[in-house]
């Protein structure tokens, strides 16, 4: 199970859970050439299904999810040569963001932090784990 993809961090010029763009140049985020900053950074990222929840360490050590509500963060760096979620609360991983979302790496390597909660959690048909993220 998981996802497949390039193997790359990129920018990809995409909106993602149809919230506005933040940005610095008021064109949202999406870079004017006259010294725009060049990248999309969604500020609200809503129902995301997390990959890989069953072989995440916060499942491993606890043969659980979060539930719903716990607060949650994008890690600020590559963990396993993915960019995950991980709880607040234990600091454990929950699970993969989807290769869709790879652009953020852009994102918060400009020190932009994704913070959030647990939406939606649950342990059949296999575990998985739905978030909400917000800049």
């Amino acid at each position: 199970m998981g996802s497949s993809g390039f193997g790359q961090f990129g920018t990809y010029r995409v909106t993602v859970g149809g919230g506005p763009l933040n940005g610095n140049n008021g064109n949202g985020g999406a870079g004017d050439g006259n010294g725009g900053n060049g990248f999309e950074s969604p500020e609200k990222l809503d129902y995301i299904r997390l990959e890989d929840v069953a072989i995440s360490d916060y499942y491993r050590n606890r043969n659980n999810v979060p539930s719903r509500g716990e607060p949650v963060s994008l890690l600020s760096h590559i963990y396993n040569s993915r960019l995950v979620v991980a709880s607040d609360v234990t600091g454990e991983v929950i699970g993969n963001l989807p290769t869709r979302y790879n652009y953020l790496y852009n994102t918060i390597i400009r020190g932009i932090q994704y913070k959030g909660a647990v939406v939606s959690s649950g342990l059949s048909p296999i575990p998985y784990v739905v978030v909400s993220l917000h800049a």
